[in-house]
């Protein structure tokens, strides 16, 4: 099967589900009691802020950069965050914190997809090709 002709659509398909996942993982932390039951257990001794208000400002952060992959705007920025995002959750829980690596394999999958965009960028169907493209 030939499936050049969907080459053009590759960084928009890596676009929209990421941007799903970016701001499903952010919707989440708004919403999910016992996501912040278990984060402050997890994690509340080794914050500086309060765990509700991170919880708050990392949600909505999420949301936001999810949206803006969806629609393609600050691509890779938002790209080379949510690789970091990927890397930190790998590292500090995964190998850190609760050294249990398999029950965040998720971020590998999201490193991956977020490192593919940020080389890929936006693509032809992205506002950052007809906002920035030159001329």
């Amino acid at each position: 099967m030939n499936f050049q002709k969907y080459e053009p659509y590759r960084a928009m398909i890596l676009r929209l589900f990421l941007g799903l996942t970016v701001l499903f993982w952010g919707y989440e932390k708004l919403t999910l009691e016992k996501l912040a039951t278990s984060y402050k257990m997890d994690y509340g001794s080794l914050m500086m802020i309060d765990v509700d208000h991170f919880l708050m400002l990392a949600g909505g952060t999420q949301i936001l950069m999810g949206v803006l992959l969806i629609l393609g705007l600050f691509t890779r920025l938002n790209a080379a965050i949510a690789a970091l995002m990927g890397i930190v959750t790998i590292l500090i829980p995964g190998f850190v914190i609760m050294q249990d690596v398999p029950h965040f394999a998720y971020a590998f999958t999201l490193t991956g997809a977020a490192l593919a965009l940020l080389i890929e960028g936006g693509g032809a169907q992205s506002l950052d090709q007809k906002i920035f493209r030159k001329a």
